[in-house]
């Protein structure tokens, strides 16, 4: 204040001084003659080419300096007529720098506002374009945009009355206009007036203000009222008017959202004889647009007995929010507090307390901090007290995550943090339980990117130089364990990062599982680490880093295996909800298996590719006492994944191809698999029309031989009644014949048959090396079956010949029967050799393997001329298992021979 009264005097000075000159005098002597005049440290300076007369005066520039330093600078003034003056500046600048080093005097009597409308004339002032040079400190930074246009402004004093209008203009149209007026009423003083500021398009305030004002202008005013509205779509409030207003002592500061039609301040305020009084005044905020926040205000200001500063403060905030768990309130209070104090009246000096819990949602934070506000206006600082705790607990639906964060000792300066600074986590989610972990550091100018509080950006969004100076980082490392519930398993992890700037990084990572155990899978400790730097820059919204995880082995219940699976992966995106993946998972031979997705709404969504590769990667998948070699093969495969909360879905194909199988007893050649993939929420499903299809060309086990066989799967496996698995399209060659299945369901709820066409008998009786009896011929069967849980697995089976056939009894049979008296000798000269017209059999295996056979024959003997037809009822039992343990036994022994060899040749092929 006492700084404009000076800057006020210089102009009358000047004014008076200009019209009082004879118009032979000098400006050098002019300029003189004021500078005696003036206080210590100012001085003015004057062009030496100006032009006086009766009329007026010209004068090229005017400077008025203090020190070493240019307050203002005037150019092209002209002033018109000496009786009631009409000065015009053509071009005008203030250093605002300079002004802040203008010397102070306490002493000095205060400006009278009778005074001054009694020492000024009649007089307009026009100045067509000013200018602040070093002002963005001075005005708030909404009105920064002001100070790159061009300023106009006009003073005038006439009958009475100082008026004021100034406006600013850019390149394109008129963003700032000002008009006020300052009178005098029955003894006293009114200053009125109305500013209205558009700086965008779409940004609109407008104030209006009246003020009684007493002669000394430093006193107490005695009545006053403000208002101000504005529209701004950046604003949280975008639409909103403010009021402030007094009576001799008492006063009320109102604010109201006009969009919500809600109030944001209702504040009563007292003027004490020494200061200000506020008893609990209320505001309202309504945060992210729906969550209420109330509070509370007591303060007190108290003014020193001469002058305005320091003042002392004493204060007392409560905050109430209101969330899902009810409501929290947060009490900040302070006592003796002083500001602009010091040499330079700008320290400040204030010891605080916060205490409560504020609720959002559902995340309830507590504090418990003590705290000390100082430094000065330009650079506040806060220290926190040891002691001093803040907590946060997030709660939702199957999680539970409590922060831990100690401020012993941290500061808090204009640039950011200092000091110690660390953070413990512990809870629970759906993915992790037992969660404990610990980041914890040394900051150093440190912002967490809080860039609205701390002041390293204009209103521009332009970087300062305070920003490319400041460290701005938090150096930490980060260490814990958890319990991975979906793997089963605990994890150790621990870390070194930093946070600086605009990014966050990790340069070392590491974590550690013990042993897995889940879902019929079972896995060496698991270990991750960091290949490379994973770093986040937030405010570019981009991600990158390389990770690994491995194992020694992955071991299935059945017994197969992969041995030291290893997947890379990449990462690169936006964020860390948002980003690209790209890896390939390898298990010795087996793979890479590429993989591309992206992570994005809690959901990781791709595409899994598997490259042509030979089939003898699987081999470990075979458990080491099945015996199983694969000799060759191709295989291939391709499809889209889902993995989210709901779980892992799976849509895609997998091809094998002419692959070749051996087994202790027995062999696979040219095995096709065609295996469509649909897999969700560990349920495998196939439609019928897009089934499972399988095709082999030879396969041999024991002494059964099959050949071109084909099959189809369809439907749900794990399976269940309502959801069965279906076996379709069973076509296998068989004894130079055919069998065949229509459908068959899992679990089987209604019986199902199989069907024999054209079955070489003499093929089927090589196969059971039965070498008493030769038979010639094909048949037809039809077996109705059941697999599990019944009294028959074959229910009624009817077999009928095809064409003709023969049989034949060997000799021993023949010389055994004939031993048995005069009609087998008759019976055995029939039968010995037979053609069979016709034949007939019905077929029953019970669940213990008992066959009964009934069979009607009809034939003629072919070494008779006659050819007597002749009709046999036979009736045959024996049990099928032990007749093919007995059958298939000499078949195994030689082909475990074979297979040995084999398996030696393979093991020798193997590096």
């Amino acid at each position: 204040m006492r700084k404009g009264r000076c800057c006020a005097l210089l102009g009358m000075i000047f004014l008076v001084g200009i019209i009082s000159l004879p118009w032979w005098i000098s400006s050098k002597k002019v300029e003189s003659a004021i500078n005696y005049f003036l206080a210590p440290h100012y001085s003015v300076k004057l062009s030496n080419d100006w032009t006086i007369n009766h009329k007026g005066l010209t004068l090229p520039t005017f400077q008025v300096n203090v020190g070493k330093c240019m307050l203002a600078d005037l150019y092209n003034i002209q002033l018109n007529s000496w009786i009631s003056p009409h000065l015009v500046v053509e071009n005008a600048y203030i250093d605002y720098a300079c002004v802040q080093h203008i010397p102070s005097n306490n002493d000095k009597t205060p400006i009278k506002l009778t005074a001054l409308f009694a020492a000024m004339p009649n007089a307009e002032i026009n100045i067509k374009r000013f200018q602040f040079l070093n002002a963005k400190d001075l005005v708030p930074p909404i009105f920064h945009d002001v100070l790159n246009t061009s300023i106009s402004a006009t003073v005038s004093h006439h009958n009475e009355q100082f008026q004021l209008d100034f406006s600013a203009q850019n390149d394109k149209r008129l963003i700032l206009q000002h008009h006020s007026m300052l009178s005098q009423q029955d003894n006293r003083f009114v200053w009125q007036g109305k500013t209205d500021y558009q700086p965008e398009e779409k940004q609109h305030y407008q104030s209006r203000f009246f003020v009684r004002l007493n002669d000394d202008i430093l006193q107490l005013h005695p009545q006053g009222e403000m208002s101000l509205t504005w529209q701004n779509p950046h604003f949280s409030v975008s639409t909103g008017e403010a009021s402030l207003s007094w009576l001799g002592e008492n006063g009320q500061l109102k604010a109201q959202d006009l969009t919500r039609h809600s109030p944001l301040l209702d504040i009563p305020f007292v003027f004490t004889q020494n200061g200000l009084e506020i008893s609990w005044g209320t505001f309202y905020w309504t945060f992210d647009g729906y969550q209420p926040i109330k509070g509370f205000l007591g303060l007190s200001l108290r003014t020193p007995s001469k002058g305005w500063l320091p003042f002392g403060i004493d204060t007392n905030i409560i905050v109430q929010t209101f969330g899902e768990y009810g409501k929290g309130e947060i009490v900040i209070s302070g006592e003796n507090g002083e500001i602009g104090g010091g040499e330079n009246l700008d320290q400040i000096r204030f010891n605080l307390k916060t205490r409560g819990d504020l609720r959002y949602n559902n995340t309830v934070a507590q504090t418990n901090l003590t705290y000390h506000l100082g430094g000065t206006f330009s650079h506040p600082l806060l220290r926190f007290n040891p002691g001093s705790i803040f907590k946060m607990d997030n709660q939702q639906q199957g999680s539970n995550i409590h922060m831990h964060l100690p401020l012993d000792n941290v500061q808090i300066g204009k640039y950011g943090l200092d000091g110690r600074l660390s953070a413990t986590l512990q809870g629970f989610t759906p993915q992790f339980s037992d969660i404990d972990m610990k980041l914890d550091g040394q900051a150093d100018e440190f912002i967490a990117g809080i860039k609205t509080v701390f002041e390293l950006r204009d209103p521009q969004q332009k970087l300062q130089n305070a920003e490319m100076n400041a460290k701005n980082r938090w150096d930490w490392t980060i260490q814990g364990k958890t319990y991975w519930n979906a793997l089963k398993t605990p994890v150790n992890l621990q870390g070194i990062g930093f946070w600086q700037g605009n990014y966050i990084e990790l340069n070392q990572l590491s974590a550690t599982s013990n042993n897995v155990k889940t879902n019929g899978i079972a896995m060496a400790p698991l270990s991750l680490e960091l290949k490379d730097r994973l770093r986040w820059d937030y405010e570019k919204n981009h991600i990158r880093g390389l990770l690994q995880a491995k194992s020694d082995w992955i071991a299935f219940d059945y017994g197969g295996r992969f041995v030291k699976p290893v997947f890379g992966v990449g990462i690169d995106g936006e964020s860390i909800g948002h980003f690209n993946v790209a890896g390939d998972l390898k298990a010795g031979a087996l793979g890479p298996i590429d993989l591309f997705a992206r992570y994005e709404d809690q959901r990781l969504k791709g595409k899994i590719s598997w490259k042509p590769q030979s089939a003898k990667v699987f081999q470990s998948l075979f458990p080491q006492q099945w015996g199983w070699l694969i000799h060759r093969g191709l295989i291939k495969g391709v499809s889209d994944f889902q993995i989210d909360q709901e779980g892992i879905g799976i849509k895609g194909n997998l091809n094998l191809h002419n692959a070749t199988i051996s087994f202790p007893n027995g062999e696979i050649e040219d095995l096709d698999i065609h295996f469509p993939l649909n897999y969700q929420n560990n349920v495998l499903q196939n439609l019928s029309n897009n089934p499972i299809k399988v095709s082999v060309r030879n396969m041999r086990n024991g002494a059964l031989y099959l050949n071109d066989a084909t099959f189809n799967l369809s439907g749900t496996y794990p399976y269940s009644r309502a959801k069965p698995l279906t076996l379709s399209n069973v076509r296998i060659g068989l004894f130079d014949g055919e069998m065949t299945l229509d459908k068959l369901n899992f679990p089987q709820h209604k019986i199902a048959t199989l069907k024999f066409r054209n079955i070489d008998l003499q093929r089927v009786m090589t196969m059971a090396q039965y070498n008493q009896i030769y038979l010639e011929g094909r048949i037809n069967a039809t077996l109705p079956f059941w697999l599990d849980n019944h009294a028959c697995f074959i229910c009624n089976g009817t077999l009928e010949q095809v064409d003709k056939m023969q049989i034949r009894l060997n000799d021993e049979v023949v010389n055994g029967l004939k031993k048995g008296g005069f009609t087998e000798n008759m019976m055995v000269d029939l039968l010995k050799e037979m053609e069979l017209e016709h034949s007939s059999a019905n077929l029953d295996l019970a669940s213990n393997g008992q066959m009964n056979l009934r069979a009607t024959i009809k034939g003629f003997n072919m070494n008779k001329p006659t050819h007597h037809p002749i009709t046999l009822n036979y009736h045959h039992q024996e049990n099928m298992f032990e007749l093919w343990n007995m059958i298939d036994y000499g078949a195994q022994f030689e082909q475990n021979l074979q297979y040995r060899l084999y398996q030696n040749l393979e093991y020798e092929k193997t590096p």
